[in-house]
């Protein structure tokens, strides 16, 4: 068979070139030789590429078009169809839903419920449609209507402790719903989703709007004018966090003869928490001092578990217990290495 082919194809070409060189001597055998070629050629394109008849995979939602003005489509019934072509063997294998439009035409409908026959169109060539299922659907009508609705928001999430939302606003604040009379009825408010989750800062941002019922769930098939709105919410930080040295606060003199020959300070840092008037009274740079520590006629290491002196409404973040130790030695001892005695 593909020995054939070739020699078809060899044939096919020979006889152009004849064809044409021949145009000078003689139009008519020229022009009947070209006729006779291009179909030979036809006829082996068709052996190899034959046409094939199928249902294209998936469904077509159907649109309806020519609505009336003072009607809605509240529903179709099916909603979806299926299609069988005829197409070449090649163009059939690469065919799905998106290479199709079905649709019905309300142009001459006059009643608020009908039955439409459903239109399907291809957009790739050598296409043919041989029948649509269902041929037609069931649509019903409704009164339009509209409605005039104020946005609300939908807060999700949550923005990290010590934040809270202090103010909201959106623009435009009201919008119209428009749509088949029953629908516009189970509309209970139109909303804009706003996730602040991990959110610090001021936040706006252009949100789609959605419908939904007193329950909560979407109210589908409206129109709603304008379809988005700018929502801006304002972030109040309640608490403040920093990090802070550790300062002992120590009082009196060792024993005679003995001096301090170092400190050691367990945590060294810590961090503290509180709204921002805390922080008013409290620099990083100067750090947090603790409860006061005797060394008075200490003659060997003083160590104590002490507090730290804090304003009121702060906190200290994971730390049970900060710890002092003030090393003393006899005057002209060693230097001790750090950490032992």
């Amino acid at each position: 068979m593909i020995e054939w082919l070739r020699n078809a194809i060899g044939l096919t070409a020979t006889a152009v070139v004849r064809s044409v060189a021949s145009l000078r001597e003689n139009w008519g055998v020229g022009v009947l030789s070209v006729v006779l070629a291009v179909a030979l050629w036809v006829f082996v394109t068709d052996q190899e590429n034959p046409d094939v008849t199928g249902t294209v995979p998936g469904t077509l939602t159907v649109t309806a078009v020519n609505v009336p003005a003072d009607q809605a489509v509240f529903s179709l019934a099916p909603a979806t169809v299926r299609v069988r072509v005829e197409a070449p063997e090649s163009v059939f294998d690469d065919l799905v839903p998106d290479d199709f439009t079905a649709s019905i035409d309300l142009a001459n409908v006059t009643s608020q419920q009908a039955v439409v026959p459903v239109r399907v169109e291809s957009s790739r060539g050598r296409v043919a449609i041989i029948d649509t299922s269902p041929a037609a659907v069931t649509v019903r009508l409704e009164n339009v209507t509209s409605a005039d609705l104020p946005v609300d928001t939908n807060l999700t999430g949550a923005p990290p402790p010590g934040f809270r939302v202090n103010a909201t606003t959106v623009q435009p604040a009201e919008v119209v719903i428009r749509g088949p009379e029953s629908l516009v009825e189970k509309v209970a408010s139109v909303e804009a989703d706003v996730n602040l989750t991990g959110v610090r800062t001021n936040f706006e941002e252009t949100l789609l709007l959605q419908a939904r019922d007193a329950s909560g769930f979407p109210v589908l098939g409206l129109n709603i004018e304008p379809e988005s709105a700018v929502v801006t919410i304002e972030l109040e930080q309640l608490v403040l966090r920093a990090e802070f040295g550790v300062v002992p606060d120590i009082s009196g003199s060792p024993a005679a003869g003995f001096i301090v020959t170092g400190l050691e300070v367990t945590p060294a840092f810590v961090v503290i928490s509180g709204p921002n008037e805390v922080f008013q009274s409290l620099d990083p740079a100067s750090g947090v001092r603790t409860e006061p520590i005797s060394i008075d006629g200490a003659s060997a290491d003083v160590v104590r578990p002490v507090a730290l002196v804090l304003p009121a409404g702060a906190t200290v973040e994971q730390v049970g217990t900060v710890t002092v130790r003030i090393i003393i030695r006899p005057f002209g001892a060693a230097t001790p290495t750090s950490g032992g005695p």
